[in-house]
């Protein structure tokens, strides 16, 4: 287990701003910080970030969080990996077991099975194999960058080494290493060269293999099944390798990982590729939270043409800045780093086209009807655009080209809803007493310490309220002060969210009013209480009961502000 004193000391160190600005462009607005939200697609600022309160929350879609919730949802982390990466940042080394992630020991699975691969493809047995990669252009400090493994045939010394690890059969199934036919196990990807598939953020989740030499095997690339970790429409290869460069550089997305290894070794870092199938719009919003600028690097072929055009439309919906570039016929871009410089592959970058001209240029019009097939497939690609003012512009250049009345494409190319995007939450006041009574509390530590003497937790409900209450109780009893980010931890994600929302409110509530929210509470749920057992006395018959109730209710009413004088 991680000691809650690094937890408490990782969330305390660090600067929620500085961390969040590192992914999100933020600007200053009074106390807060301000931008685009990275969980949703949006054109006007609606995430905030407050070092005040060590918390951010979107008002748009309703994520929120600390920083450890933040690192968690963005990373895709569990919350043991969050912390370690966030301590690593810090210069605090830690440790965790399964017993903080459950995925830990499928990880260390793969790990094993990576070290394998990459000893097997440095041996003896991976001479061939290392000839092939030669052959390809790659050299030896591309080869281990990347860190390439070649699978063996037999699965002896996997099975030896995980025993020798305590890693179960059914772990190593689990994590796509292993496969079975017949009763029989052996190594998935076998024989194949392996490319480690990892996360943003450099967890190795998976391996992607390609078939080399004489090997008749149709497949040219095999993915790791997917697992709980390995979602191939979430990934990019080389992303984790590209990141530092994207901001800056824009990125170059291309068709394979064949062409990543090339470029990097050429000196164009920024590439990424998806993992061997068609590009998705997955993965264009993984891309989208570390750029703004992308180029399409596809093939000439008929195949790489289709492929652009899938591209470019999930590219566009991701609201990125994006031109195209088809290589010549029969070439990628490790076949044409292979003849030529890369001053002569920049040189082919100069010419990307923007998204309108490309589609034109590609479909040539030259007849009516060439003309509406082309002027339908700009206007499909216009209606993904989130942003009006990209979509206006696209619109212009689309008329120009097509020579159409721009209202007539306009009327068309309305915008389509982004099944990604969620629908912005309107924020409303609160609906009852007790989630006002938790919205003052989230704010002052003294508010919380006045509702413990006076509302046991066994007036709330079972459930994360209660829950809530609970931790707020504790952190007032042993902490002076404390912030919002405090709070959030080891909540539920729909509460972390509920907390954030409260935390954001721009009402300063005095003491009075605290008091006075919770006399109205407290009168609430005494009156609530007495109810029921009214309901329950009229229908069990027991009429003298019934009356003490009434009494009781009576009264109540007549001093339900002496309740307020109190507190």
């Amino acid at each position: 287990m991680i000691p809650q004193e690094v937890i408490e000391r990782v969330r305390a160190e660090t600067d929620i701003v500085g961390l969040i600005g590192s992914y999100v462009k933020l600007k200053r607005s009074g106390k807060s910080f301000v931008g685009l939200c990275p969980f949703h697609q949006e054109k006007t600022p609606s995430f905030n970030v407050s070092p005040d309160r060590q918390a951010y929350y979107c008002f748009g879609c309703g994520a929120g969080g600390n920083v450890i919730t933040f690192i968690m949802n963005y990373e895709n982390l569990s919350f043991p990996e969050a912390v370690k990466q966030l301590a690593e940042r810090l210069g605090i080394r830690i440790e965790y077991t399964a017993e903080d992630d459950p995925t830990k020991p499928m990880v260390d699975a793969l790990g094993l099975a990576h070290k394998i691969y990459t000893e097997t493809l440095w041996s003896q047995d991976g001479l061939d194999a290392q000839r092939y990669l030669v052959e390809r252009g790659l050299n030896r400090e591309t080869v281990k960058g990347f860190e390439l493994g070649l699978v063996p045939h037999d699965t002896s010394l996997l099975l030896s080494r995980a025993r020798e690890a305590k890693l179960a059969t059914k772990v190593l199934s689990d994590a796509g290493v292993l496969g079975s036919s017949s009763g029989r196990l052996y190594p998935f990807l076998a024989g194949r060269i392996v490319f480690p598939l990892r996360t943003p953020s450099g967890r190795l989740v998976g391996f992607s293999g390609r078939v080399w030499g004489d090997d008749p095997n149709p497949a040219k690339y095999v993915n790791t099944p997917e697992t709980r970790l390995f979602k191939k429409g979430r990934l990019l290869y080389g992303l984790h390798k590209a990141r530092p460069y994207l901001r800056r550089e824009g990125t170059l997305l291309v068709e394979g990982q064949m062409d990543v290894l090339r470029l990097a070794q050429e000196g164009f870092h920024n590439v990424v590729a998806p993992l061997g199938t068609a590009f998705t719009g997955g993965q264009a919003k993984v891309l989208s939270r570390y750029t703004d600028k992308v180029i399409l690097v596809f093939d000439g072929d008929e195949a790489g043409r289709k492929a652009a055009q899938r591209a470019l439309a999930e590219v566009l919906a991701a609201d990125l800045d994006v031109k195209l570039l088809l290589l010549p016929e029969g070439e990628d871009p490790d076949s044409f780093l292979a003849s030529h410089s890369p001053d002569e592959f920049n040189s082919l970058l100069e010419q990307a086209q923007e998204p309108m001209a490309f589609v034109y240029n590609l479909l040539s019009p030259s007849t009516t009807a060439d003309r509406k097939k082309a002027a339908e497939a700009m206007v499909s690609l216009i209606s993904r655009v989130p942003d009006r003012l990209r979509r206006e512009l696209y619109l212009d250049e689309a008329a120009n080209l097509i020579r159409i009345d721009r209202k007539v494409l306009a009327e068309l190319a309305r915008p389509a809803k982004s099944g990604n995007a969620k629908s912005p939450k309107p924020v409303t006041g609160s609906p009852d007493p007790e989630e006002r009574l938790f919205k003052m509390m989230v704010q002052s530590a003294e508010f919380i310490r006045l509702a413990s003497k006076h509302l046991p937790l066994s007036f709330f409900p079972e459930g994360e309220r209660r829950e809530l209450a609970e931790k707020l109780y504790h952190l007032a009893e042993t902490r002076e002060n404390f912030t919002v980010g405090e709070i959030i931890d080891s909540l539920p994600p729909q509460m972390q969210s509920q907390v954030s929302r409260w935390s954001f409110s721009d009402v300063n509530y005095s003491c009075d009013e605290f008091a006075r929210a919770l006399a109205h509470y407290l009168y609430r749920r005494r009156r609530d209480a007495l109810r029921r057992e009214l309901t329950q006395a009229e229908r069990s018959g027991d009429a003298e009961r019934a009356r003490s109730i009434l009494v009781q209710l009576n009264e109540l009413d007549k001093e339900s502000n002496k309740i307020y004088q109190e507190i």
